[in-house]
């Protein structure tokens, strides 16, 4: 059995899975985005995410690395630039092609009706502008969508049907998938060859005022655990759909739970943001279960929540500078000071535990206030700038 010591975490933001893989034991490498402070504090070297230089970068540490993650922000990449051998032997999880098929939502909404589970209507705009009378069959309002990717971050609401038939035939390549009103959750899994274990039902956070979201259907953070009437039936339908698409080690199904039933609403075939709030309710190690699932396909831990664990993402709401050190207790995602952020983008994220969903949630805000007191937008700069301008000025008086 080849041994598995030192993987490369590639992603959009890759943070939650480097810190988890060193806590394993495990010597891990970034390539990310953002390049946090505490990604790099994880990571024995980290590699500014480039797609231009990211292969060269994989070629140069391919023969000193034993495994590659993928995490978001990847889901369609075939890492191709790889021999067939070394994506076999060196890729720890579902296969690129695999993972590039569960992302595509049209795939998997046709999957989903083959399997018999529920899940809202969905077309994508090219079979609406081919077929209108479609558009016809959906209930208002109806959310588009990226076909791949997550996050809600492209997401735009329709409310009538002639609006969806000019919007369709401008976005052939997107999902145009009927609006589920319900409280928004996740299942965590850990899947074998074997079967798929449940490990987490979460809670989303999505779109909320109060962490300046950019958009209705954007992903803020997560609590865990989520108790609902449904949470075992939601663990058993994700679990059976992970084994029957052939997944492995950590994978994520995201639900809408309503009154009547819940709803799939897709699959995340890869590591997920609420890794955080998993491993700090119930004590797995993520990465570790991943790693022994996918090479050793095993997977026998007894897991449960032992408490109340809350993730809050701040984003920016008008462009600023991270002005203190933000390397706190309560704190993650940590921007390094003097970073840029841009109007929309995040500034980094709150944690919160506790003894009820409550107290949880609650800490977390703290927590986010007390990096939103850091973080000054351009016209507090500008306003400093000048009041310190005029008292220097005062005191030459």
């Amino acid at each position: 059995m080849h041994q598995i010591r030192k993987i490369l975490a590639v992603g959009y933001s890759v943070r939650h899975i480097v810190c988890s893989g060193s806590r394993a034991g495990y010597e891990m490498y970034a390539a990310d985005a953002f390049g946090d402070v505490d990604t790099k504090r994880c990571a024995k070297r980290h590699f500014r995410l480039n797609p231009f230089q990211l292969q060269a970068d994989v070629k140069l540490l391919k023969e000193k690395i034993d495994g590659i993650i993928i995490g978001s922000g990847f889901e369609r990449a075939d890492f191709d630039f790889l021999n067939v051998e070394d994506r076999k032997k060196k890729i720890l999880g579902n296969a690129p092609e695999l993972t590039k098929e569960v992302s595509n939502k049209a795939w998997l909404s046709s999957r989903l009706d083959d399997l018999g589970i529920p899940h809202p209507l969905a077309y994508t705009g090219r079979e609406i502008a081919e077929g209108e009378e479609k558009a016809k069959h959906f209930h208002y309002p109806v959310v588009a969508k990226p076909a791949y990717g997550g996050g809600g971050t492209a997401n735009f609401f329709y409310t009538h049907e002639k609006e969806l038939i000019r919007w369709a035939k401008q976005l052939p390549e997107f999902l145009f998938q009927e609006y589920i009103k319900g409280t928004s959750a996740s299942v965590s899994l850990i899947a074998t060859k074997k079967e798929a274990v449940s490990v987490s039902v979460n809670e989303q956070l999505i779109g909320l005022n109060s962490l300046c979201a950019p958009g209705p259907f954007v992903y803020c953070g997560n609590i865990s655990p989520f108790e609902c009437s449904d949470s075992e039936r939601i663990s058993e339908i994700a679990a059976e759909l992970t084994h029957a698409l052939g997944l492995v080690g950590s994978n994520g199904v995201d639900f809408v739970v309503t009154d009547d039933e819940p709803f799939v609403i897709e699959v995340n075939p890869r590591f997920q943001g609420s890794l955080d709030t998993v491993e700090l309710s119930t004590g797995l190690n993520l990465v570790d279960a991943h790693v022994k699932a996918v090479k050793e396909d095993i997977f026998n831990e007894r897991v449960e929540a032992k408490r109340y664990v809350a993730k809050a993402i701040v984003f920016a709401k008008q462009e600023g500078i991270v002005v203190e050190n933000l390397d706190r207790g309560g704190i993650v995602d940590i921007p390094e000071t003097g970073r840029i952020v841009r109007r929309g983008e995040p500034i980094a994220t709150g944690i919160g535990i506790g003894s009820s969903r409550e107290s949880a949630f609650a800490e977390a805000m703290r927590n986010v206030d007390t990096l939103q007191s850091v973080f000054m937008t351009g016209w507090q700069v500008r306003r400093q700038i000048n009041s310190s301008f005029f008292l220097s000025n005062l005191n030459h008086l």
